[in-house]
C-alpha cells in the first residue's frame, strides 16, 4: 500500500483536522500531538466538513420510515419512532468530535509500517459517526442516571445497527466506514454486538476507533458516571490489551497522544 501523508490528512479540512498550532515538524516527519485533556476540544473550523453527514430531524425520520430493518427493530423492541435530534447535536459537538480527534492523534503515533495499513480518512469519518444511531434511542434511556435494566441495555445496543442502517440509506459512505460504525462494540472473539452475520475483519482501524471511543466516553461526564481521571481511564483500557482486544502498539499510541 502506498505511504500515507499524515500531515496532509490531519490538517486537511476534508478530514476534519485537529488544530495546526499543536503540530511540530522535525525533518519533515509528523511528531506527536499535544492533547488537551479537557473534553470538547475546539476544531479550527467554524463548520466541520464532516458535519455534512448529519441530517435534519425530518430527514432522519424519513430515512428510518423507509428502512425495513430499522422499522423491524423498532417494532420488535417496542420502541416508538421518535428522532432524538437534541441528543445527536450534543454528541456531534462533544463525544463524536472528541473521539475523532483522539483517533487521529492515535494514528499519528503509530509505527510507520502500521500507518501504511490504516485509512485515516475512514477512521475519522467512522469516529465522527459511530454513535449516530443514538438519534433513535429513547431519551429516557440515553439520559438515565444509574444502571440500565437488561431490557434497556438491549435497546441501547441497537444504536450501532441503527446508525449503520441510517447512514447506508443516506448513501455516500463506503462499506469499510459503515462496518466500523456497525461493529464498534464488537470484539475479536465476536462476543460484542451486534451479531456478525458476514465476513468482518477486526482491523487496526477498529482498534483505533475502540480506544478513542473508550477514552472520550470515560473521561467525560455522563448521566451515569463522573469523569474518570487519565490514569483510571488508561487502567481500564489496558484491560482490553490483556484480553487481546487492543494491541500494545495502539495502547502506547494513545498514551503518547494524551
Amino acid at each position: 500500500m502506498a505511504s500515507i501523508n499524515f500531515l496532509t490528512l490531519l490538517t486537511n479540512p476534508s478530514f476534519g483536522a485537529a488544530p495546526q498550532k499543536n503540530i511540530e515538524i522535525q525533518s519533515s516527519k509528523l511528531q506527536a500531538f499535544q492533547f488537551n485533556e479537557t473534553p470538547h476540544i475546539q476544531d479550527r473550523f467554524l463548520t466541520n466538513p464532516l458535519y455534512q453527514n448529519f441530517k435534519s430531524k425530518v430527514e432522519i425520520e424519513q430515512l428510518a420510515r423507509s428502512n425495513p430493518r430499522i422499522m423491524q427493530l423498532l417494532k420488535e423492541n417496542g420502541i416508538p419512532l421518535k428522532v432524538n435530534i437534541e441528543a445527536l447535536e450534543t454528541l456531534k459537538t462533544g463525544h463524536l468530535k472528541d473521539t475523532r480527534i483522539i483517533a487521529a492523534k492515535i494514528a499519528s503515533n503509530l509505527k510507520v509500517t502500521t500507518k501504511q495499513e490504516i485509512s485515516l480518512k475512514d477512521i475519522q469519518l467512522a469516529a465522527m459517526l459511530h454513535d449516530y444511531g443514538k438519534v433513535l434511542i429513547p431519551k429516557e434511556i440515553l439520559e438515565k442516571k444509574g444502571a440500565l435494566t437488561s431490557e434497556e441495555r438491549k435497546i441501547m445496543q441497537l444504536h450501532s445497527e441503527f446508525g449503520y442502517e441510517l447512514l447506508k440509506q443516506q448513501g455516500g459512505i463506503n462499506e469499510e466506514v459503515l462496518n466500523l460504525i456497525k461493529y464498534h462494540h464488537q470484539k475479536p472473539d465476536e462476543s460484542g454486538y451486534p451479531e456478525i452475520k458476514q465476513n468482518y475483519e477486526y482491523s487496526i482501524n477498529a482498534q483505533i476507533l475502540k480506544v478513542a471511543d473508550m477514552y472520550s466516553a470515560l473521561t467525560e461526564s455522563r448521566a451515569y458516571h463522573k469523569p474518570y481521571s487519565k490514569e483510571e481511564t488508561l487502567n481500564i483500557i489496558y484491560k482490553e490489551v490483556e484480553t487481546g482486544a487492543i494491541s500494545q502498539e495502539v495502547f502506547d499510541a494513545l498514551k503518547q497522544s494524551i
